[in-house]
């Protein structure tokens, strides 16, 4: 167990930090291991995770189990979060000031679990971990537009960096599944072929 990680979330429990404390139900914490294999992020909490105060328990959730069941990991070996710990109201995207207030929460979940690699899950996660804005469309991001050699953006927090990769959000599968499996496809993949060299090293440890 990591003392820090369940004092934080004792802490963010109570926090008054922006205005979504006043329409919240609960306030919805990272969930997973604490040796996570990887650390995904999302956007914010919807309705069904606001009113359990869990991650990814929805519809998006559900299909999100269904990614990580083709990747090869359970949740229990994984490590979920979102940009924002509140659920905005009506499930609108989180303002800037929202997320502001909830990034050093993000930087400090990633430098107590040290994760090797983070999916981001959609615009805001991605928004949220650059600390501002971006223009455009965000699969200017994806892996296979990249000019890297490795084909992973990178993060790091406290001397700590990890390997990032940015997809469309499971809700996206929802609305257009199709376009979506064909779009996001490829990044399952290459999130599938590093998670099986990694249980392969760890395998031979």
């Amino acid at each position: 167990m990591n003392a820090q990680l369940d004092a934080l979330k004792d802490q963010m429990s109570a926090c008054q930090s922006c205005d979504l404390c006043k329409t919240r139900t609960k306030v919805v914490f990272g969930e997973g291991s604490h040796e996570p294999l990887l650390m995904i992020v999302g956007e914010a909490p919807g309705e069904d995770e606001d009113l359990q105060g869990v991650p990814f328990i929805g519809k998006a959730g559900q299909k999100l189990d269904s990614i990580l069941n083709y990747v090869g990991v359970s949740r229990n070996e994984i490590y979920i979060t979102n940009a924002v710990l509140c659920r905005p109201q009506s499930n609108r995207v989180p303002r800037r000031e929202e997320l502001d207030f909830c990034k050093w929460r993000l930087d400090l979940q990633i430098k107590l679990l040290k994760p090797k690699l983070i999916v981001l899950l959609g615009r805001t996660a991605l928004e949220q971990m650059r600390g501002t804005p971006i223009k455009g469309a965000i699969n200017k991001y994806f892996f296979d537009k990249l000019t890297s050699n490795d084909g992973w953006l990178h993060y790091t927090v406290n001397g700590h960096e990890a390997k990032v990769l940015i997809t469309y959000h499971p809700s996206y599968h929802l609305r257009s599944p199709e376009k979506a499996y064909r779009e996001t496809l490829p990044h399952w993949q290459k999130i599938k072929a590093w998670v099986e060299s990694q249980k392969a090293i760890n395998g031979s440890n």
